[in-house]
């Protein structure tokens, strides 16, 4: 007949093996026990205070965020999708003067957002675009409609064209395109690495 092993393991406190008969038993005398409850009873109070403080810091956040002007929110929303067109775009010369260089890449838009806010997050209607011709040449529009046209066809740029509804936005519509646009970019990154 074989005889159970008794069970062992470290004390918390002094870190020597004991025997224990409780599985909820962590010291080997009780004057360890006694160190070992006071330290847990300082642990679990820490842990709530953390607790308290992250929820706090939620609050404070959510708070702010109410009072932030809706102008913020579009701004978050076009930083993702500008950043989406910047990644999807990537292998592409720029849609203006079909060039590659070394400086900086926008995502400019055919119809300027001032001009037409509808489209302001139409995906046919923004391509990556060299920093020169989006800012010194104003887009350099005459360059890039024939290759625009090229690129999405002549159906969706008369789409593009088009009259469009202007769109309301909400806080709400915005955070959520900020989000969908992030996670298309994360999405794309992906794939990328991936095939690569």
């Amino acid at each position: 007949m074989s005889t159970i092993k008794p069970k062992r393991r470290r004390c918390k406190i002094c870190r020597e093996w004991f025997q224990y008969r409780d599985f909820r038993i962590w010291w080997c005398c009780p004057e360890h026990g006694a160190i070992y409850a006071t330290q847990k009873r300082a642990a679990d109070q820490e842990k709530k205070r953390k607790e308290e403080a992250q929820q706090e810091r939620r609050n404070t956040k959510i708070r702010k965020l109410a009072v932030k002007p809706l102008k913020y929110f579009h701004k978050q929303a076009q930083t993702a999708f500008n950043e989406y067109i910047r990644t999807r775009d990537a292998a592409d010369p720029c849609i203006s003067c079909g060039r590659f260089h070394d400086g900086q890449w926008h995502a400019g838009h055919f119809r300027t957002v001032k001009a037409s806010p509808e489209t302001r997050y139409d995906e046919d209607g923004c391509h990556k675009q060299c920093m020169p011709c989006n800012h010194h040449l104003s887009g350099n529009i005459g360059e890039y409609k024939p290759r625009l046209i090229e690129k999405i066809g002549q159906e969706a740029f008369d789409r593009l064209m088009g009259t469009h509804e202007l769109k309301k936005w909400t806080r709400e519509e915005l955070q959520e395109l900020a989000a969908h646009y992030r996670q298309k970019t994360r999405e794309l990154i992906k794939r990328r690495e991936v095939a690569a």
